[in-house]
């Protein structure tokens, strides 16, 4: 009995030590069986000049970024890990578009890593719950997974924060918004999320997290955030990958058309 156990053990262990990556994920060299080498882990370890609300990458030394001070937005702050540059970028599209969802496990460390550093441990603390923006279910049929909800899990287990889930359904499959204005981003946006009867009496008082991979305009965010406020959601943040941003000229345009 003993030696079938020890050779269940063997087996097992062999087949756990196959899962875990041999080499940096990054640059390829030993890891000691940990997902990235402690190299690049320190030379990812830079903090970003951004915006305190929305987490825009800022050029000068300033609280705010100036999009903030002439609009609101529902949340009440907005945590990025970094623009959408290398690495990030590409290991988001390995995880969206080639289904690599250890390259979501390592953008959830990375995430967590950067979140434990930077937020306010009280703040963290507050947490009631993470919640993974939803996809339309045509997508999520077709991909197979949420990128968000690979990335939450990750930051849930490390941070020991709950996850809250079946709380939203996505109506709208607004996939293709690369290219849009920031107007034609909200109309697209309308009506796009709904709460489900069953979780709302869950969310009153509540301190919830959004977590997503890419913000651009945060249109999608803050449509989500007007349902959850509306349920009676106390306060919102926002924890993402990447914070990106529209052209100047598509901003510029958009705001040439509302006057």
């Amino acid at each position: 009995m003993n030696s079938v156990l020890n050779f269940i053990k063997q087996k097992s262990g062999k087949f756990i030590e196959q899962l875990l990556p041999a080499q940096c994920l990054l640059c390829h060299l030993s890891s000691n069986d940990k997902l990235i080498c402690t190299y690049c882990q320190n030379a990812l370890d830079i903090k970003r000049p951004c915006c305190r609300k929305c987490g825009l990458r800022l050029v000068k030394t300033q609280d705010f970024c100036g999009d903030c001070l002439q609009q609101t937005h529902l949340f009440t702050q907005l945590h990025a890990l970094a623009d959408y540059q290398s690495p990030y970028s590409s290991l988001i599209k390995k995880l969206k578009y080639k289904k690599q969802l250890i390259s979501g496990e390592l953008l959830g460390e990375l995430l967590t890593s950067s979140i434990s550093s930077n937020v306010d441990l009280q703040t963290i603390a507050d947490v009631d719950y993470l919640l993974a923006i939803p996809l339309h279910r045509k997508k999520h049929k077709k991909r197979g997974f949420n990128q968000a909800e690979i990335i939450a899990q990750v930051t849930s287990r490390q941070l020991g924060i709950p996850q809250l889930f079946d709380a939203v359904e996505r109506h709208k499959n607004t996939s293709v918004q690369e290219g849009l204005s920031l107007k034609k981003r909200k109309q697209n946006l309308n009506n796009a999320f709904s709460l489900k009867q069953k979780q709302r009496d869950k969310l009153a008082g509540t301190h919830l997290v959004i977590i997503d991979d890419v913000v651009t305009t945060g249109a999608t965010v803050n449509s989500l955030c007007r349902i959850l406020l509306q349920a009676g959601v106390r306060r919102i943040d926002i924890w993402c990958i990447c914070r990106t941003a529209l052209p100047v000229q598509k901003l510029t345009a958009d705001k040439q058309a509302s006057i």
